[in-house]
């Protein structure tokens, strides 16, 4: 996707607005582990010890030509919040936290070569 188009989204005041009322809608938990997560301006109450830095996810996953589609980028059924955590499990499941450890296909977790 080109940086400036999704730059240009991102610091949108709609994207902000839609982004603040998912967190709002979740009670600032991850949809996925339910953990609290920390987002500007509405959770500085939480402490420091239990913050994880939370992202408003795309289920739809954004591209050069629906980036430009508020059916997708703004509609509130296409978004999740999630933690930090959480959205890496998203978008790397197939990479090992570990370079000398592997999963096979049945989720055993083996050493490397």
């Amino acid at each position: 996707m080109s940086y400036g188009i999704r730059r240009n989204f991102y610091n949108s005041k709609a994207w902000k607005t839609v982004r603040k009322n998912v967190w709002i809608r979740q009670q600032l938990l991850c949809a996925r582990c339910y953990k609290p997560v920390y987002v500007d301006g509405i959770s500085s109450w939480l402490p420091k010890d239990k913050r994880r830095t939370g992202i408003v996810h795309h289920k739809i996953y954004l591209d050069n030509i629906n980036v430009s589609d508020p059916n997708v980028t703004l509609n509130p059924d296409n978004l999740e919040g999630i933690c930090k955590e959480c959205h890496e499990l998203e978008h790397h499941q197939d990479i090992s936290t570990r370079n000398d450890y592997l999963f096979d296909d049945n989720g055993n977790l083996l050493p490397r070569g």
